[in-house]
């Protein structure tokens, strides 16, 4: 038993894992893809002189999977999460000027890969 542990403590700590996890993490899904693709078209054809603002980038991502999965189910929940993971933070006053909402979905278009 006690060796079945030190193998598994072995495995997990290799360098190889960390690097395809944190691969994992940080590259959408076809469907946040696909997802991310749509908020990006949506920011760039309404309002896109507007500045992009924390609570917008949380509206998107809820309502756009939403939309596919249904209001309120474990998916959509699962789908948001994903959505916010990739989609990144507008907190501002930073030290970066604001962001319209064209610039903002313009950056999710190129992370989407569309």
């Amino acid at each position: 038993m006690r060796d079945r542990i030190r193998a598994t403590a072995v495995c997990a700590s290799a360098p190889d894992m960390d690097v395809a996890l944190a691969q994992a993490r940080n590259t959408p899904d076809q469907a946040t893809r696909t997802l991310l693709a749509d908020i990006g078209r949506a920011l760039c054809g309404t309002s896109p002189t507007l500045l992009m603002r924390e609570v917008t980038r949380l509206a998107y991502a809820g309502r756009a999977a939403a939309d596919v999965y249904g209001l309120g189910t474990p998916h959509a929940v699962a789908a948001t999460g994903r959505l916010l993971r990739h989609m990144p933070r507008v907190d501002w006053p930073t030290t970066e000027a604001p962001i319209t909402r064209a610039e903002y979905g313009m950056r999710l278009l190129k992370k989407a890969g569309a």
